[in-house]
């Protein structure tokens, strides 16, 4: 309904699929690493840049992602809708990186063990003197 609850969202399950992954792990589960992949090359970006002799190599990736966006743009465009397609390309970025960023907090939070209970509700009450 809001952009903060789509964030939630992602986060959300970008976290969730990190912990199936610490409990389930399974080979088909590579493809979950591309966007926390993906998040970690954007951080390293600018240290690459600076550091690396040949840094505008490290630009690569980012304008092969450039173009899958703008691929995808295209094709949800051949639906007639060329002004949401191409506003719809933020968006996709969004949901890129965070979900990639709450894959990398599910990989580091505590994992609740199986079949445990929340604890019980804390209830105050006035005690008379």
């Amino acid at each position: 309904s809001s952009l903060k609850s789509f964030a939630r969202m992602l986060m959300t399950y970008g976290r969730g699929r990190a912990e199936q992954f610490r409990l389930h792990p399974t080979p088909g589960s590579a493809l979950n690493f591309i966007p926390p992949l993906f998040c970690l090359y954007l951080v390293a970006l600018p240290l690459l840049l600076a550091l690396t002799p040949m840094g505008k190599g490290c630009l690569v990736p980012l304008a092969f992602y450039a173009v899958a966006l703008v691929g995808q743009a295209v094709v949800l465009a051949a639906g007639g809708r060329v002004l949401q397609s191409v506003a719809a390309i933020p968006l996709i970025v969004l949901t890129h990186i965070l979900y990639g960023l709450g894959f990398w907090r599910g990989l580091f939070t505590r994992l609740k063990p199986r079949g445990q209970k929340p604890p019980p509700p804390v209830v105050l009450e006035n005690v008379p003197r």
